[in-house]
């Protein structure tokens, strides 16, 4: 394991020592605004912001790509906080004190060859190959409770060094995408430092594998998939040894007509190790004259074995419209929640508990 992490960050630097070709960057990006509100007494209002900047450069045959991102250190006692499914883009990015910070999240070169089979090589985002919607993947202009934007069952690292091939769908044949990185992200490690990320050979690191096959018909975009990730997971309900792999397999299916969209997502994991097992969430989006509307509702299985017995299944369900401003870049998108038991994630930490959430977002595109 530790030669092929070797050869591949080689390979990386060979080819950026390679390119001649540089056309002039590209720049895009966006910030948004949410403010929160909640009729718990112990939970405050919350209002947090953060920012996106994506910078392309054609070069050498491919394209470059920097992603720098930005947000605010959420409250303590805030909504995102207490309830972290509520608000998906809230502490995106934070220092190793647990302040707000700027970071570059993605840093990635792509390639393709005569046939379009499609190369991407170094610092990734491993959810934006695997389990994508066209209505319910961007907490910045869509959803924004997590368990709608992703599927809880899998166990995406954050930002890592990787690797992902695709082959390109006909008609008659699906789209591949196959996914190879680090199962540690910048948030995974110690410090969210480079320096530890770039330690691949860690005896506390494993991979993460991914794969999918996804099938385009007229209105209907279906797509199945697995993931395995080879580092050590305690077994639910035991103290110490032993430790296992996970591994899981997921479901979408997609239909879009005239201005109506439906997505259905579905997970399992290996339920020895994984918290939560099953998965299955639907959303619906209608295009209107003045803006989106979109409805969607999630429910995540806790395993029988959870340190916690008495948690119920996790929900989540939201609704929301969104209005274009000016010339449509401006977004104003009014959402109302319901949350139950909110706080659980892959961490093993869980609120049993209830809310219902209002959220004004404001979203302005560059």
């Amino acid at each position: 394991m530790k030669r092929i992490w070797q050869c591949s960050a080689l390979s990386f630097l060979a080819l950026a020592g390679s390119l001649n070709a540089v056309a002039d960057p590209q720049f895009t990006g966006g910030i948004t605004g949410i403010y929160q509100y909640t009729d718990e007494d112990q939970v405050d209002d919350e209002f947090t912001l953060s920012g996106d900047l994506v910078i392309t450069l054609d070069a050498g045959g491919g394209q470059w790509l920097i992603y720098i991102e930005g947000s605010t250190q959420p409250d303590n006692d805030g909504i995102s906080s207490v309830y972290p499914t509520a608000n998906a883009d809230a502490g995106s990015v934070l220092n190793r004190d647990g302040d707000g910070g700027v970071q570059i999240s993605e840093f990635h070169y792509t390639f393709s060859t005569s046939s379009a089979h499609t190369f991407t090589f170094g610092l990734i985002d491993l959810s934006a190959w695997l389990d994508q919607s066209a209505i319910a993947a961007d907490e910045n202009t869509q959803f924004i409770n997590g368990s709608l934007t992703q599927n809880a069952t899998i166990e995406f690292p954050d930002y890592t060094i990787g690797g992902a091939y695709r082959r390109p769908g006909t008609d008659s044949k699906p789209e591949y995408t196959v996914v190879v990185a680090g199962s540690d992200g910048i948030a995974d490690v110690p410090d969210r430092s480079y320096q530890n990320l770039l330690n691949l050979t860690s005896d506390e690191r494993g991979v993460f594998v991914g794969a999918s096959a996804v099938w385009n018909r007229e209105q209907w975009t279906y797509g199945v998939g697995g993931w395995w990730r080879s580092d050590d997971h305690q077994v639910l309900g035991t103290v110490g040894e032993p430790m296992e792999t996970i591994y899981g397999g997921f479901l979408n299916l997609d239909w879009s007509h005239e201005g109506h969209s439906v997505m259905t997502r579905i997970g399992s994991a290996k339920e020895r190790v994984a918290i939560a097992n099953r998965f299955l969430s639907i959303a619906y989006q209608r295009e209107l004259p003045t803006g989106v509307l979109g409805i969607g509702i999630s429910r995540t299985a806790v395993a029988s074995t959870f340190r916690q017995r008495d948690l119920d299944d996790l929900t989540g369900a939201e609704l929301y419209f969104r209005w274009n401003l000016g010339d449509g870049r401006g977004e104003l998108t009014p959402s109302l929640q319901y949350v139950e038991n909110p706080g659980f994630d892959g961490s093993g930490l869980a609120t049993p508990s209830s809310a219902t959430i209002a959220t004004l977002r404001f979203h302005w595109a560059f």
